[in-house]
């Protein structure tokens, strides 16, 4: 069976899962401004929980962005660090589509739901997608994009608004979805079942290809 490890640190919340022998395992904590504090130690307790070695891994799963700048950095660091070490193979997940697997997996949403998942950007701009659920994952209609809220297209009969940008939900389209709702967070659960089909097909990376997804890349370079 697939055995994969995933982290994910491109928001407030920073999540470490293991999938191994058919079960997920994650630990999921809440940690604004403390990634890099407590992100390795959480690996390192995952794999001790379950007594396996980092080499006994197929891959390792991160959360590319678009995110945190801060935490995108440490997700990338800590993941090619380990993939290097245990000569390991990456696969980048978006993090809105980790959003929107999350949410499809919480709520058992129908197939053909559209799920339309906003991460608030800062500087008046949100970070935003259009993902559909079928056959038990959540497929992109288009690329994740860096908009201003006017811009935004949320038109989707019976979709699902989710994320921290939907504050600026008013500024939206003319049509909003069937169900709001802005607590939704990435999770590295939900970037392993993503994961796991790129996997079985061989679509993976060598670690130095591992890179951060930004979309706003002129901030992205000035805070390096």
């Amino acid at each position: 069976m697939t055995t994969l490890l995933a982290i994910d640190a491109s928001t407030s919340a920073c999540s470490v899962a293991l999938m191994h022998e058919g079960q997920v395992y994650e630990d999921f904590r809440m940690l604004p401004r403390a990634h890099t504090r407590f992100l390795l130690p959480m690996v390192d307790e995952m794999l001790a929980a379950h007594s396996l070695p980092l080499a006994q891994m197929d891959a390792l799963v991160f959360t590319a962005g678009p995110g945190s700048f801060t935490g995108l950095r440490v997700a990338i660091a800590t993941v090619q660090g380990l993939a290097f070490a245990a000569e390991l193979p990456v696969v980048p997940i978006s993090t809105l589509a980790a959003m929107a697997q999350f949410y499809a997996e919480r709520e058992g949403v129908a197939e053909g739901t559209m799920i339309l998942p906003a991460l608030d950007a800062r500087m008046d701009e949100v970070y935003f997608g259009r993902y559909q659920y079928r056959d038990g994952v959540v497929a992109p209609l288009n690329a994740d994009q860096l908009l201003p809220p006017e811009q935004v297209d949320n038109t989707a009969a019976g979709a699902a608004g989710i994320g921290d940008g939907w504050t600026y939900a008013e500024r939206f389209g003319d049509a909003p979805p069937a169900t709001v709702d802005q607590t939704i967070l990435p999770s590295a659960a939900a970037a392993l079942q993503l994961a796991k089909p790129d996997v079985l097909a061989g679509k993976v990376l060598p670690a130095e290809q591992a890179q951060p997804v930004y979309l706003r890349e002129s901030v992205a370079w000035k805070k390096q």
